[in-house]
């Protein structure tokens, strides 16, 4: 064993890699989101949290939120302030940090007023010095828009014409007719317009030829939510 003024080799190896395992150590961490997917409905608003492992403070960190570029992030944070410069212009004034818990490396982005553009995969990148990690959390959108309007277009192919329309969903429905009795009626045609606000407009046309049929209902419904809005109309 070589001696060195009061070193020895072996006890230098050993400083040196216990350096390096503290180094590792502080560099080492995962970021966690919630694996389900967050769903919020047009107008609300919604909270979007990140989770640093092990716990531990990131007031020191840089953290993102962003959508496809970290360079154009959602929201920003670096040296304990918020960074406006390059956040994405429609996100300006419309989200809030919250830090409550970020000495145990919990992290939150509120985004107010949800819109069909928010829809879609966010990103919770955490950065120290050169080591980064990040993680991902789907934002799910939907809106109900107005109830079904029906009306009569005379009568064609030996049957009487109906039209359902309805505006203001997202994201697109499920459109359906039904007969008195609660069964499906076979559509004749459907179409689909999406506004410059992202939200659908739909129009279905069906064709009565059952002449038992006194009422008929057509049915939008929203698989996202759960939930239907319908209206029912009397066959003279």
């Amino acid at each position: 064993m070589v001696d060195f003024p009061g070193y020895t080799l072996s006890g230098t190896v050993a400083s040196f890699f216990f350096i390096l395992l503290t180094m590792k150590q502080s560099d080492d961490f995962t970021v966690i989101s919630p694996a389900h997917s967050i769903l919020a409905k047009i107008g609300d608003d919604s909270l979007l949290t990140c989770q640093l492992l092990p716990k531990r403070t990131a007031m020191h960190m840089e953290v993102r939120w962003y959508l496809s570029e970290p360079s154009t992030p959602v929201f920003a944070y670096k040296d304990g302030a918020e960074v406006t410069e390059m956040q994405l212009e429609e996100y300006r004034g419309r989200v809030e940090w919250i830090e409550d818990d970020i000495a145990e490396g919990s992290v939150t982005l509120k985004i107010y007023n949800i819109q069909p553009s928010d829809h879609g995969q966010y990103w919770c990148r955490f950065q120290e010095r050169t080591y980064c990690a990040e993680t991902s959390l789907q934002l799910e959108v939907a809106g109900l828009g107005s109830a079904p309007d029906i009306h009569m277009e005379g009568t064609v192919e030996s049957g009487v014409q109906l039209v359902c329309t309805a505006e203001g969903w997202f994201p697109e429905p499920q459109v359906y007719w039904k007969n008195s009795r609660g069964e499906k009626m076979l559509t004749h045609s459907e179409h689909y317009i999406q506004d410059e606000d992202g939200l659908f407009y739909v129009e279905s046309t069906l064709v009565v030829r059952d002449a038992s049929a006194e009422t008929v209902s057509c049915v939008i419904y929203s698989p996202i939510l759960s939930e239907e809005k319908r209206s029912a109309i009397s066959i003279p």
